[in-house]
């Protein structure tokens, strides 16, 4: 779904724009970012055409960038691909800024600048901006961080949350599940049982030495990259014997009796970017409808909780609106309604509440899947069930959408 897109320069900052992940490597030419977009369309984007002029590879070739167009073509241009990206500031993306001006040999020039939302300095025009993922948003997994403050013990996993028994969350964050130029391993390991249960985090790709059971590798960024946060990892002596690992936000791990390790980049997942919303599903017995709610455990009367998973707040590459809506009342048929899409307030329904979620599979997520069924008590009513058909046993399937599961047993 999403593919990475080169931009290059000539010596008089003409663009050449390529499919692929650096300018050199297809566009003959001295690299100037990469970003990823959509081969498709998706929820809030819209398209980008690329068109060149010249024979390719030539000393005139040269791209433009046409915005809300499919065609990259016209006034000598011919047309190159196309791409989908978000023209308003989205979680998970940057801005690039795109602008003209006169090329010396006739006709125009294009540019395309990483990172600011103006092009318009320095002779050119700013045309418009558009906001897409610097990194492959389906290679990235979450990671949490969670402590026990009996001893300060510290616990990674993949997930969004480590708020489970004895463990408090401290933060989320994004990082890759593959290796990529500028990126570092790091390993996660554990040790102990019931209090004394810890985890390892250290460079590499194996935390299974001196004791440590390997658990899993992922990857962060050796320096900062647009849109990137720090996290640092230390280590102190463990009470029981051994050592002990924190990972904190910051670049020093250091202080407190702890020694600093190492430092790195991710992407953040808060509130404010790509925050995840946890979500609650319950049933009641007489006709199963499905209650949907925000929050980690359903608990109206009537319904009995069946399972939570964690959808996204905000709109974020690859996914796409999932809408709550109710009808009846606490007693009297009341059911949720799950549509895809960002209203469920129609055909009698009360519009709810609407979260993101990935209609593809990413690293981390889980398949839920939506049908409906005609309602004895009249009407329809909807379920969500934990895997990718949401149909069978008289219910019709709907759709299918991916979101990270509940540390709930």
């Amino acid at each position: 779904m999403f593919i990475p897109i080169c931009v290059g320069h000539l010596d008089n900052w003409a663009i050449r724009v390529g499919q692929g992940t650096h300018s050199s490597d297809c566009l003959s030419c001295d690299h100037t970012c990469t970003f990823y977009a959509s081969d498709r369309q998706l929820p809030g984007m819209e398209p980008i055409a690329i068109g060149s002029t010249d024979e390719p590879h030539s000393d005139g070739w040269r791209h433009n960038i046409q915005q809300c167009c499919e065609d990259g073509s016209g006034n000598g241009w011919n047309h190159e691909f196309v791409f989908y990206a978000y023209l308003e500031p989205t979680p998970g993306t940057i801005p690039f800024a795109c602008g003209h001006a006169d090329n010396e040999d006739g006709g125009w020039k294009y540019r395309i600048s990483e990172n600011t939302d103006f092009a318009g300095d320095k002779g050119w025009e700013h045309d418009f901006v558009f906001y897409a993922p610097s990194h492959n948003p389906q290679s990235l997994v979450p990671i949490s961080i969670g402590y026990n403050d009996n001893d300060w013990t510290y616990k990674a996993r993949q997930g969004v949350t480590c708020q489970h028994d004895s463990w408090k969350h401290s933060f989320s964050f994004l990082a890759l599940n593959e290796w990529m130029e500028g990126t570092i391993p790091v390993a996660v390991g554990y040790a102990g049982e019931g209090e004394e249960h810890r985890s390892r985090v250290s460079q590499g790709e194996n935390a299974g030495t001196s004791g440590w059971d390997h658990d899993f590798v992922f990857h962060i960024f050796e320096e900062e990259k647009p849109g990137t946060i720090p996290i640092c990892i230390g280590h102190a002596d463990f009470s029981a014997g051994g050592w002990k690992y924190c990972v904190s936000k910051g670049e020093d791990a250091g202080g407190s009796g702890w020694e600093h390790d190492f430092h790195g980049y991710v992407y953040p997942m808060e509130e404010e970017s790509n925050g995840t919303l946890p979500l609650s599903v319950g049933y009641e017995s007489e006709y199963w409808c499905t209650l949907v709610r925000q929050g980690e455990r359903l608990e109206e009367e009537g319904f009995d909780h069946s399972f939570s998973f964690y959808g996204l707040q905000s709109k974020a590459p690859g996914a796409i609106p999932v809408s709550i809506g109710d009808a009846g009342s606490p007693g009297d048929n009341y059911r949720s309604r799950v549509e895809n899409g960002d209203d469920a307030g129609t055909s009698g329904w009360e519009h709810n509440f609407t979260f993101y979620a990935y209609d593809e599979q990413l690293p981390g997520t889980e398949p839920y899947g939506v049908g409906h069924a005609d309602n004895e008590a009249g009407g329809w009513k909807y379920r969500i069930v934990q895997q990718e058909d949401g149909g069978g046993n008289g219910w019709m399937h709907d759709f299918t959408f991916y979101a990270y599961p509940s540390q709930e047993e």
